[in-house]
């Protein structure tokens, strides 16, 4: 398995692969992070801090993380950017160490075991009724934050989904990093459903009592 090395930037959320991450730019050791990724064509790793702040000072992070392609840049007039970036393959942190203000950690691949084939056939026949919990769900959770619910298209993907759905998931970041360090689709898959379950429920109480009062 080859490794390679990545620059890093500690946050507290999770980007998961083909996920979309905006982000505002504003310290100067990231601002030059940033310089360089674009200059030179390269991603960037997102990873979830452990303990420490996003910003000023230094973070400990987990071992996995995700790397990030900047897909829109806009600078502002004091410096400042606004990027967009996109999730591509996980990662896992083998050494890492503060290159001056950044930190740089050498890292490998880090990938979903094999699937067999009657793991794929299983997920692809639940993926309807996932779907639909999800619809539920997000409904509930237009609801809940008083925006318009628009129906959202679904991938036939299985593990697309797999990422989709917890993207959208207002949980706790421990949960997040739980699906992201996931290798098994058809496991990633049941945890992802046993969330969803979870918070649609949570959702649906928390309108019932808003509305009773």
């Amino acid at each position: 398995m080859s490794t390679y090395q990545l620059q890093l930037f500690p946050l507290h959320t999770v980007l998961y692969p083909q996920g979309s991450l905006p982000l505002h730019i504003f310290e100067p050791r990231y601002r030059t992070m940033i310089e360089m990724c674009v200059e030179h064509d390269v991603p960037f790793g997102v990873v979830q801090i452990i303990s420490g702040h996003e910003s000023g000072g230094r973070a400990t992070t987990a071992e996995v993380g995700t790397v990030a392609r900047i897909e829109n840049l806009t600078r502002l007039e004091d410096g400042r950017m606004l990027i967009t970036t996109r999730g591509e393959g996980r990662f896992r942190i083998l050494t890492s160490s503060y290159d001056g203000e950044c930190l740089t950690a050498m890292v490998e691949p880090y990938e979903d075991e094999p699937a067999p084939e009657h793991v794929l056939v299983s997920t692809s026949v639940e993926q309807t009724d996932l779907g639909t919990l999800f619809q539920r769900y997000y409904k509930l959770l237009s609801i809940a934050l008083h925006y318009p619910y628009e129906k959202i298209n679904l991938p036939s993907d299985p593990v697309t989904l797999s990422w989709l759905i917890p993207s959208f998931l207002h949980i706790q970041p421990e949960l997040k990093q739980a699906i992201l360090l996931n290798r098994n689709l058809g496991k990633r898959l049941e945890l992802v459903r046993e969330l969803l379950e979870e918070e649609t429920e949570k959702l649906a109480e928390m309108i019932r009592e808003a509305q009773g009062k």
